[in-house]
């Protein structure tokens, strides 16, 4: 996985993290240039205040006043050498009744004089400013150094961790079914590491059902011969014998045709739903749905359905299990008596759903070999099992939840 695109995570991840930094530098390049300057501000104030103590006490003899010539003061050797050494530029100095207040490219500091004046002086920030200026353009190129460098590093480094990802998309791409799929490398990061067994369960899931339509497809195929072979034989008997009346060839090919609709009703009824999520539902609630989808039915054939009172929860794939019942209770519909009753009965203790119906032909869905079939097969896949009763008058079929 090279960084090649704006649309690679590496690259997304790459600028947000950059991103981030730079707004960390920038607000710490502002927070660091303002507490220098400050800094240098305070250490002006400091400078100017011990100019004015050493001033007053060593080289001013008289009081002062406002209208005292202060120009001796420029011209004292320890002014001169404090001044040249620190960051005071265009110094004077004022005496007024009250401190002298700085405007604000000014610094200033005062002090009181026995005749109750004020002796300030005034420097403003034109060597503050540039002293601020160059530091903060040595701090921006370190800065911006320190943050390239930081940007090559973090590339090594998600190239390093996200190369476990380029090996699992190589697998998945060059995966041929019927192949194991194993993730070479260990240890890839707990979220590598889960996504690789993740595939590795996907894989299995596709391989069973993928041997589930194999087996599907070839029991298909051989229930299916057989319909299909004795239409085909009774077409040449009917074609070779002239005394093979229409009505009985008629009534023996739709026969035929009755069985492979079964057949293909039983292959074709349970949709793939194997990906279904479980969840918790009533299956009482379940049950009444079934019956309004099938009402039509009964009432076409004018049975009766006897709902039950009784309920329990499943923890199920509902859909698939819907499917399931429906298939029963239209089994029981199919070949039940005319005019009788469908009884549904739930044990609440047992977790158990019984329906039954009075016989009236001798044909049922789970006597077809992929009927029975598709019924262990979804069985399985819920999590049920099942019991069909035959009996004189009577079928029933038991479902019953086994987790």
């Amino acid at each position: 996985m090279n960084f090649s695109s704006l649309t690679s995570l590496k690259i997304r991840i790459t600028l947000i993290f950059s991103l981030l930094l730079a707004i960390a530098f920038g607000i710490n390049w502002q927070l660091a240039t303002k507490t220098i300057d400050d800094e240098k501000v305070e250490d002006l104030q400091s400078v100017l205040r011990h100019l004015l103590i050493e001033s007053h006490d060593e080289y001013i003899a008289g009081p002062l006043d406002e209208n005292s010539d202060l120009r001796f003061l420029h011209s004292i050797p320890h002014n001169i050498l404090i001044l040249k050494d620190s960051e005071a530029s265009n110094t004077r100095f004022v005496v007024r009744k009250t401190p002298y207040t700085p405007a604000e490219n000014e610094i200033s500091a005062s002090i009181r004089l026995t005749n109750g004046f004020f002796l300030s002086v005034i420097s403003d920030h034109r060597k503050i400013d540039a002293a601020v200026a160059k530091y903060k353009a040595r701090l921006l190129i370190r800065y911006t150094v320190s943050l390239c460098l930081i940007l090559l590093i973090s590339i090594a480094v998600l190239q390093r961790y996200f190369r476990p990802l380029g090996v699992l998309t190589e697998c998945v791409r060059e995966w041929k079914s019927g192949d194991p799929f194993v993730f070479p490398i260990r240890s890839a990061g707990q979220e590598i590491d889960e996504l690789a067994s993740s595939f590795t369960a996907l894989v299995h899931r596709l391989e069973g059902f993928r041997t589930k339509e194999k087996a599907l497809f070839k029991e298909m195929a051989h229930e299916l011969k057989t319909p299909i072979a004795l239409m085909r034989a009774r077409l040449d008997v009917y074609e070779n014998s002239d005394g093979f009346s229409k009505e009985k060839m008629i009534g023996e090919l739709g026969g035929d045709l009755e069985r492979l609709m079964s057949e293909l009703k039983n292959i074709l009824f349970f949709e793939n739903i194997d990906l279904e999520d479980v969840m918790s539902f009533e299956i009482a609630d379940l049950v009444k749905e079934v019956i309004q989808k099938v009402e039509v039915l009964a009432h076409r054939r004018g049975l009766r359905i006897v709902v039950p009172k009784e309920s329990f929860s499943v923890y199920a794939q509902r859909t698939l299990f819907a499917k399931v019942i429906m298939a029963l209770i239209e089994n029981s519909l199919t070949y039940a008596k005319e005019k009788s009753e469908i009884i549904l009965e739930i044990d609440k203790e047992k977790k158990s759903l019984t329906i039954s119906n009075q016989k009236g032909g001798e044909k049922y869905l789970f006597s077809s070999k992929i009927g029975q079939k598709m019924l262990d097969r979804v069985s399985q896949k819920v999590g049920i099992g099942y019991q069909i009763c035959d009996e004189e008058e009577w079928y029933r079929v038991r479902v019953s939840i086994l987790k």
